[in-house]
């Protein structure tokens, strides 16, 4: 049974009662995704704890209007994203990114926990496949994939239409399969095909 805590529930109670034990119980559920997350732009372990807690410091003094959000999650990773291009402009001191700039590290370990049961030849040719993914490709698939966000979460998080998401995920997962398929009609065993390509299928 899933005991993870009502995050409406949650909010109403940050919101209206100014309750720190929820606004700690809220801040676990998704710190570490936000980290994670954050980590894939920065690479800088200081810097991503200042993002991380910079977003929830402020989520904390807007804590009144926090019951009024919708999505939540969408919400978190908005203002985790804009904080963190603030940080890595800064750091690059450069006044704007763009998608295709970003270098978004996405091994298969991050995909799915069953991907470790997959054999060490496969896995190598598989990270190369992801990381040979253009940036922005590998940005939204990571997203998609890893954060497991639905495709309007991140249209919205990153300002471009619903079909372009849906287009870059398909170049991803064309991508990641031609290798997968590859790999196995060499080995002379394509009846894992169909399983191997689902575990790097997003859930949307």
């Amino acid at each position: 049974m899933d005991k993870r805590p009502d995050i409406k529930s949650l909010l109403i109670l940050i919101s209206s009662d100014d309750d720190e034990k929820a606004f700690k119980t809220f801040f676990d559920i998704f710190a570490s995704k936000l980290y994670q997350f954050s980590f894939s732009f920065l690479k800088k372990k200081l810097l991503v704890e200042e993002v991380i807690s910079d977003v929830f410091f402020k989520v904390w003094l807007n804590r009144q209007n926090l019951s009024k959000i919708e999505n939540i999650k969408a919400y978190l990773y908005k203002a985790t994203y804009n904080t963190t291009l603030n940080y890595l402009a800064e750091e690059k001191r450069i006044k704007a990114i763009a998608l295709e700039d970003l270098d978004v590290k996405l091994g298969v370990d991050c995909i799915n926990p069953e991907t470790k049961l997959i054999d060490k030849e496969l896995r190598e040719i598989l990270n190369k496949a992801i990381e040979s993914l253009p940036p922005r490709c590998k940005l939204i698939y990571k997203m998609a994939k890893v954060e497991e966000m639905k495709y309007k979460e991140i249209a919205s998080l990153l300002d471009i239409s619903v079909k372009t998401i849906d287009n870059q995920i398909s170049i991803a997962v064309e991508r990641i399969g031609k290798e997968i398929k590859t790999y196995l009609e060499n080995k002379g065993d394509t009846k894992q095909y169909l399983t191997l390509f689902h575990l790097f299928l997003p859930k949307d």
